[in-house]
This record gives structure tokens, C-alpha cells and sequence, in this order.
């Protein structure tokens, strides 16, 4: 069971790495695999992003060898889903290990929490974004560029959710249904208990039935399983340094 959620996992945080890149004009595709762009993507999306395991390895590191091949002037990063690929065999280095967690279980009544706000423009959606990287009121010395592009909101399986407390502070995260799951993903905010929470809730009203999935590591894992989500298997982001050999 845990092998079959964590696949359906990385396909859909596969799927969610293509929207975000379409919604820039720089899509990317699935095949060997694995999905990837070669237009380069938003900060902190990769390029590569594997959807099977070990047995598909020798075609997606043939896959990898000839995409960073064709530039070895710029960074590249791969979701290793399954924590199975030898990339340092190839140059890369290890950037963070993480686990994958599900939960196919009852969700919580939504009424016990405070709901959140569903982005519907695009006003909303920088403001979300501004929250999110926590610009939020402030005046940065030079502006970042966006990484959520206004056309996602035309998806009506990617939902950006806000949430804002009494006291102006912010929280939030995004849903996003493919490969017969619910991503959650991007979670932030300052109670993280209850951001989780309401999280949950809202996926279980806007796809009622569907698993939710997501990654995390470190505090933000813990929070995910104080929340009900179970580990089902590990991932490794690598980084292939600018001119590496």
C-alpha cells in the first residue's frame, strides 16, 4: 500500500512541478520515467522529477546524463521520489533528504477550525505569494520573481488557500488534485498546527475522498504527523553545481 501512495505521490508532485512551469510557458514533459523541462524553471521547483522507482533507474539516468549535458553552464536539480538514483556518479550532490506522507483517513470537521480563504485572482494570489515567501508588508531591495504565474488559477484542481489570524498574521498553503490524489504543499504560517489542520479540512471538502499526499522534512515533517499524515517513503533532492564535471 505504501509503495502504490508514494508512486501515486510523485506523479502528482510531478504534475504540480508541470503546471508551474506551463503557467511560465516553459512545460515540460513526462517519459524514461520521469518528467522534465529543459527551459529551466521558477526558484526552488526542479528540473527532473521521477515517478517510478528503481527498476526504472538506467533509463532515467540516461535521461539526467543528457539533460545536463546539453548546458553545463547552469545548476540542475532532481526529486529523486524513490531515493534510488547514484547521482553522485554524475556530479550531483546531495541537497536534502525528505519523506513522503499520506493520509487516506476520516479528515477533520472543518467547523473545528477557522477556514481559510480561497485565492481567486490575481491580486490575491501575489498577495499570497508576498505571505508565503514573508514580504508580507515589507519592501524588499529588489524584487523576486514571481513563482505562482496568475493562469493556475484557471485549474480548478489547484487551489492556493489563505488564512489569515485576528492578530494580521498570515498562513496558507496549496491543494492540488492529479494521479487520483490530493497534493498539500507550500504550507506556512505561524500556528503550524492549525494551518495543517484547516489544510486538511478544506481538501476534504473541495475532493471529498481523494488521499491527500505531500513531502516534508525536519519541524515541518513532525507537524505533518502530529496533523494524522503516516511516512510512506523517502526522497533525496540533488544539485548538480553550475559547470560541475
Amino acid at each position: 500500500m505504501k509503495n502504490g501512495i508514494t508512486t501515486l505521490a510523485a506523479s502528482n508532485n510531478a504534475m504540480w512541478c508541470d503546471a508551474v512551469c506551463r503557467a511560465h510557458g516553459r512545460p515540460g514533459g513526462f517519459d524514461d520515467g520521469l518528467w522534465l523541462t529543459r527551459l529551466g524553471t521558477p526558484r526552488f521547483y526542479p528540473d527532473v522529477v521521477t515517478t517510478v522507482g528503481a527498476e526504472a533507474a538506467p533509463a532515467q539516468l540516461k535521461a539526467i546524463a543528457d539533460l545536463i549535458n546539453s548546458d553545463r553552464q547552469r545548476e540542475w536539480f532532481v526529486k529523486d521520489s524513490f531515493h534510488c538514483l547514484r547521482l553522485d556518479l554524475i556530479g550531483f550532490e546531495p541537497l536534502f533528504d525528505a519523506k513522503w506522507i499520506a493520509m487516506s483517513g476520516p479528515r477533520p470537521d472543518a467547523t473545528h477550525h477557522r477556514p481559510g480563504t480561497v485565492v481567486s485572482d490575481d491580486a490575491g494570489l501575489s498577495a499570497w505569494e508576498r505571505c508565503w515567501t514573508g514580504e508580507d508588508g515589507k519592501a524588499p531591495a529588489k524584487p523576486l520573481p514571481r513563482v505562482f504565474m496568475p493562469r493556475l488559477l484557471a485549474d480548478d484542481g489547484i487551489v492556493f488557500v489563505l488564512i489569515r489570524d485576528e492578530d494580521g498574521s498570515a498562513g496558507g498553503g496549496i491543494l492540488n488534485r492529479g494521479a487520483g490524489v490530493v497534493g498539500l504543499s507550500n504550507l506556512f504560517g505561524s500556528q503550524m498546527d492549525r494551518v495543517w489542520q484547516t489544510l486538511i479540512a478544506m481538501a476534504g471538502e473541495l475532493f471529498p475522498g481523494l488521499p491527500l499526499v505531500g513531502y516534508e522534512h525536519g519541524d515541518d515533517l513532525t507537524a505533518a504527523i502530529s496533523a494524522g499524515f503516516e511516512i510512506t517513503g523517502p526522497l533525496r533532492i540533488w544539485r548538480l553545481p553550475a559547470g560541475a564535471r
